[in-house]
């Protein structure tokens, strides 16, 4: 380990980092008892209570679970190469899958916690994980004790970069936090700007707007729009992907293009594209995009081309939104991997009369997804800010 400090680091402190193994750093707690808070170690949010957690748990004989103390590390040893460790701010109980470790005097284990998820300690740690495969590698203490680090001998720097990291992970818990407030806010519009079953008005709508809603098939405010190629060597190659209509590289090389085109379909703007596909087993899902250009696009998708009366991206927001992998759950024969206009053109469809209405319909949740869009992208940056002063702030491990 040819560094001896950190490429960033706080003005005051001056001393080159100590250099040890994390034997020398942390004994193994190994008191067990059925008695306390459960608790557990995940690899983005580290140790939490577990009734906090979105998880159905079962619990049987907790009599052999570990003790944790408030100041210890805990971490999953057969998840410690992903990452799943955490200092602990509680006093509690865990399975006796995880470890747990105590820190010595003149260490601070919330800077070994941030230390810990370093990318290149990371990738140590899975290097002397034991096993034949990842799914049962484990780093039991013997080993993690053996593994060579570097740290401040000055115990107020540990602690002033830890400092730094909590309110890091402070501030992304509270971004987090709106990002949630954002998608739970957009879920419950869904759920009251359309009439529910059987009703003909929605719960909430926009100041100027009255009168019941249409209830038609779909077929009654689309056409299945199925235009050959022609055998022309149409440049534009499109494609469905999470929820976006994409353009390929035709000439690319990579992923799954066919020797020809000459079956591909010719679509022009304001098409609505639906793939409905079996995944894996049972498990089905709808995909839908809006195209607003002319290209080709598979056969194996079903476009469809809106009527006069009803707003493309109305109908796009419609299906993308409405839980309609129950409605399809049951159809086809269980061996088909595409959807077929003649499965969903009967499907009963709520519209305002109004197009002005769905036009405000639309420009709100394409609002909403805006601000989602930009809170996904600000904590992502923050995420990358993060890692960045992870390599930046510890000295690279052996």
């Amino acid at each position: 380990m040819d560094e001896k400090c950190p490429k960033t680091r706080f003005l005051m402190f001056t001393e080159e980092w100590k250099t040890s193994s994390i034997g020398n750093c942390f004994t193994e707690r190994k008191e067990r008892s059925g008695n306390g808070e459960m608790i557990s170690v995940t690899i983005g949010s580290g140790v939490r209570k577990a009734k906090d957690l979105n998880r159905v748990v079962h619990i049987g004989n907790t009599s052999n679970y570990k003790v944790v103390c408030r100041g210890d590390i805990a971490y999953n040893s057969m998840r410690m190469w992903q990452g799943a460790s955490g200092f602990s701010p509680y006093n509690g109980i865990l399975s006796p899958a995880y470890t747990v470790i105590t820190p010595k005097a003149d260490v601070n284990s919330e800077f070994f916690a941030c230390l810990f998820k370093k990318s290149d300690l990371i990738h140590i740690f899975e290097l002397n994980s034991q096993g034949l495969t990842s799914d049962n590698w484990n780093l039991k203490f013997d080993k993690l004790k053996e593994i060579i680090v570097s740290y401040p001998i000055n115990l107020k720097e540990q602690y002033k970069i830890a400092r730094f990291f909590s309110h890091l992970d402070e501030i992304l818990a509270a971004e987090n936090k709106k990002l949630t407030r954002l998608k739970n806010f957009k879920n419950a519009s869904l759920e009251k700007m359309f009439p529910k079953k059987g009703e003909t008005t929605p719960q909430v709508r926009f100041k100027g707007f009255s009168g019941d809603w249409e209830l038609k098939n779909l077929c009654e405010f689309a056409n299945y729009y199925r235009v050959s190629n022609e055998n022309i060597h149409h440049q534009n190659l499109l494609s469905l992907s999470y929820g976006k209509i994409v353009r390929k590289n035709i000439k690319s090389k990579k992923g799954l293009l066919p020797a020809s085109f000459d079956t591909y379909q010719l679509i022009k703007g304001d098409v609505i594209v639906l793939r409905f596909t079996d995944l894996q087993n049972d498990h089905k899902s709808l995909r839908v995009g809006i195209s607003k250009e002319e290209g080709i696009i598979s056969p194996a998708y079903v476009c469809l081309e809106c009527k006069c009366g009803i707003n493309p991206d109305y109908l796009y927001l419609l299906l993308h939104f409405y839980d309609l992998c129950k409605i399809f759950y049951g159809m086809g024969d269980g061996l088909r991997q595409t959807l077929s206009f003649s499965d969903i053109k009967d499907l009963t469809i709520q519209i305002p009369r109004d197009y002005d209405e769905q036009k405000k319909i639309v420009d709100f949740f394409v609002h909403m997804d805006e601000l989602i869009s930009a809170q996904e992208q600000k904590i992502a940056k923050l995420r990358s800010l993060k890692k960045s002063f992870l390599e930046k702030m510890f000295v690279s491990a052996q």
